[in-house]
């Protein structure tokens, strides 16, 4: 599974650069929703075998906080004061760029959002739906907000965590959601598809409504809940350990030459599908490998901190060769990110559920 992770943070790193010497694997979006199914499946797991006692609910909330906010939040200040530096010694704003031109003119409270989202991440996709009016400096809903002329997310300095925003309001209601039927489950699946294909038939704009809409973006998490179910019937088998390197070996294939398959709608529901099917053969082989677990926690950081790095490094080196050297400067950042930050707070955070066990 950590490979897995680790490849779709990986996808989203090349996207934002160019391809990798024309290997993109899958591309973002795709890769998103993947990471969706993925997230539902572990907040199945955990709710279900791992937070079970007394102030559950509480010690999950909690966790959870302390497994995103921490990080967030350092490579936040990061962009920050290397948008500074940047600012003040060599003349160009980085990611300040929206702020700089624009601070004079926003409302307080246009200003107090926007630094809300900025710190807080909840609500920061629904930036994706609002654009900036520069005649009040107020922030206004519009269907097509991201072909207006200043977009709310410009203000954003780390504008992917939109996804953690919708990752938020899952983790809201994972421990309700977990404990509902198969077939609750399923209508909800079946409500957001449908509520998918009629944001198509309304001819909105692909982006945001197709991939930043919580109600269409939610079936997805719901498909991890269900993938967790078929893992739990399947630890009460024997599978063989060559059943589970050959699924997990056709997975990984599937991910790495997604690039290639044929077809436009048919291949990408074939990779969700394929993915609810796989995690449970893929979570069984590798949940005892350290290595698979110390290569998937490099996913969080490198999917919240490349943004930043890969800013600095077009400024500093152009384009040429940008995809390997954003990459390999992302990893690199994001090993010292784990050794310092990420890595206490994960012994922090285990510690506190095994006083609560």
């Amino acid at each position: 599974m950590g490979l897995v992770r680790f490849l779709l943070a990986v996808t989203v790193v090349i996207n934002h650069t160019g391809p990798l010497y024309g290997l993109v694997f899958t591309d973002a979006y795709m890769a998103i929703k993947v990471f969706f199914i993925i997230s539902g499946f572990y907040m199945a797991l955990i709710l279900s075998e791992k937070y079970t006692g007394p102030g559950r609910c509480r010690l999950f909330y909690t966790n959870r906080f302390l497994r995103l906010f921490p990080v967030y939040w350092v490579v936040l200040c990061v962009s920050l004061a290397v948008s500074l530096a940047f600012k003040y010694g060599l003349h160009t704003a980085l990611l300040l760029g929206p702020w700089q031109t624009w601070l004079g003119r926003l409302s307080p409270g246009t200003v107090a959002a926007l630094v809300a989202a900025n710190v807080g991440i909840l609500g920061q996709d629904l930036l994706f739906f609002s654009h900036l009016d520069p005649a009040t400096g107020t922030l206004s809903l519009a269907a097509d907000a991201l072909y207006r002329a200043v977009p709310a997310w410009f203000f954003l300095l780390i504008p992917q965590a939109w996804t953690i925003s919708l990752e938020l309001v899952f983790y809201m209601l994972a421990p309700w959601l977990v404990r509902r039927s198969t077939g609750f489950l399923v209508a909800a699946i079946t409500a957001s598809l449908a509520l998918r294909a009629g944001v198509y038939l309304a001819d909105f704009p692909f982006d945001p409504w197709k991939q930043r809409f919580f109600p269409v973006e939610c079936g997805f998490f719901l498909c991890g809940i269900l993938s967790y179910r078929l893992y739990a019937r399947l630890k009460t088998v024997a599978v063989s350990r060559r059943v589970l390197w050959a699924v997990s070996g056709l997975y990984l294939a599937a991910i790495c030459v997604y690039q290639f398959l044929p077809g436009a709608k048919g291949k990408e529901f074939y990779l969700y599908a394929a993915t609810m099917a796989s995690i449970p053969f893929l979570f069984l082989l590798t949940k005892k490998m350290p290595l698979d677990r110390a290569i998937g926690e490099l996913s969080y950081p490198i999917y919240i901190s490349h943004w930043t790095v890969i800013m600095v490094a077009e400024y500093c080196l152009g384009k040429k060769h940008l995809p390997v050297v954003a990459l390999a400067a992302t990893i690199l950042f994001c090993l010292a990110l784990n050794r310092l930050v990420a890595d206490p707070i994960e012994r922090l955070r285990q510690r506190r559920v095994r006083r609560a066990g």
